[in-house]
């Protein structure tokens, strides 16, 4: 596997920041459900603060700078009526992809929680399926472009793909996925100035095989009827994946699992049934190794499910830390093409070989 190496001091300096942006973008519609209602430009004025540090134990976590954050702000979806607006909550990271003395090209991603003022209702308001629950889950990525008009003050361009569900936790959930663009302004104290070069060894070796197992849960609710209440559960299950790396930071995967949804199964109990509420699938698809943070998605495709799924195959995405060599635990989003099924929190531990990935050299 990769490992990393310090050409220089380690750097000690804390950059502090605050910012501002303003947003406005348009909503994608990918349902027909929701689309009657896609037709609006939400907007939004985003407020957040954080730091960057130089040092090398930082510099690892994405074998880049990386600027750490909490952002908070309100979201108008341009429709008060049915679609209201959000308040949201987000912590982010966003590792540096180029600067100079001027220019900061970055990428970055959060999330967090929202707060909706118009969810759906099934007689007051049945055209909104994007939010049934008050509190959501916000997501996004950005690449954002920031360039120096004062000694510390940057003039940012960002360019946004935002998603908002509950995570399958409770329906009808399709979710909102709209872009945005975003104007603003940076302040750093100190002012961002080069620091100390570190870079990582990327050579790849022919034995860079891995086998892991992991372990998922993940709370959802059933909705009531007219017999029964609604009712919280709680889903469970395992995998195993092998991995083999093709580059440093990227690796393909093949493996399979098995899930437990035990919201399946009180709706099998409420048919009355008596199938069984398990599914087994095998998968595969790719990983992105940015130093301790990996992103993972594949497709699964099931080989047992006798509760009959939306589709015969699923997406699902993993947002993992690696802890040491042998252990990673993080978040997964598993979704049927639009609707998200299950999301929850994972634990992987790398079987073969034990110092997956390598330790530093």
């Amino acid at each position: 596997m990769m490992g990393i190496c310090c050409s220089a001091e380690s750097d000690t300096t804390r950059h502090r920041f605050a910012g501002v942006n303003g947003q406005y973008g348009f909503i994608i519609p990918h349902s027909v459900v929701i689309e009657p209602v896609s037709h609006s430009n939400p907007y939004g004025v985003l407020l957040e603060t954080g730091f960057m540090s130089k040092s090398y134990n930082s510099w690892k976590v994405f074998n880049s700078w990386w600027t750490a954050g909490l952002q908070t702000g309100y979201y108008s979806f341009d429709n008060p009526d049915t679609l209201g607006g959000a308040f949201i909550l987000a912590g982010f990271a966003e590792p540096v992809l180029f600067s100079n003395k001027r220019f900061v090209m970055t990428v970055r991603a959060g999330g967090g929680l929202s707060y909706h003022t118009k969810i759906y209702d099934a007689s007051a308001n049945p055209a909104n399926q994007f939010f049934c629950t008050r509190i959501s889950f916000p997501v996004y990525a950005a690449m954002r472009f920031k360039y120096r008009i004062w000694s510390n003050i940057y003039l940012t361009l960002s360019g946004y793909y935002n998603h908002i569900s509950n995570g399958g936790v409770k329906q009808p959930n399709y979710g909102m996925n709209f872009t945005t663009m975003a104007l603003g302004l940076d302040y750093f104290s100190p002012p961002l100035s080069p620091g100390p070069i570190y870079y990582a060894d990327t050579k790849v070796r022919g034995s860079d095989f891995c086998i892991m197992a992991g372990i998922l849960s993940a709370y959802k609710v059933v909705d009531p009827t007219e017999i029964y209440p609604e009712k919280g559960t709680i889903s469970w299950g395992f995998y195993t994946r092998g991995m083999k790396m093709l580059k440093s930071w990227y690796s393909v995967n093949i493996g399979a699992e098995m899930i437990a949804d035990n919201a399946i199964k009180e709706t099998i109990k409420r048919e009355g049934s008596g199938l069984d509420h398990k599914r087994i699938a095998i998968t595969a698809g790719q990983d992105f190794h940015f130093g301790k943070v990996i992103f993972t998605q594949y497709m699964g495709f099931y080989v047992y499910c006798p509760y009959k799924a939306k589709n015969t195959a699923y997406q699902k995405y993993e947002l993992f830390y690696r802890f040491g060599s042998n252990i990673s635990a993080g978040f997964f989003l598993k979704a049927h093409t639009s609707d998200a099924e299950l999301m929850g929190v994972a634990f992987n531990f790398y079987l073969y070989p034990g110092s997956y990935p390598a330790k530093q050299r």
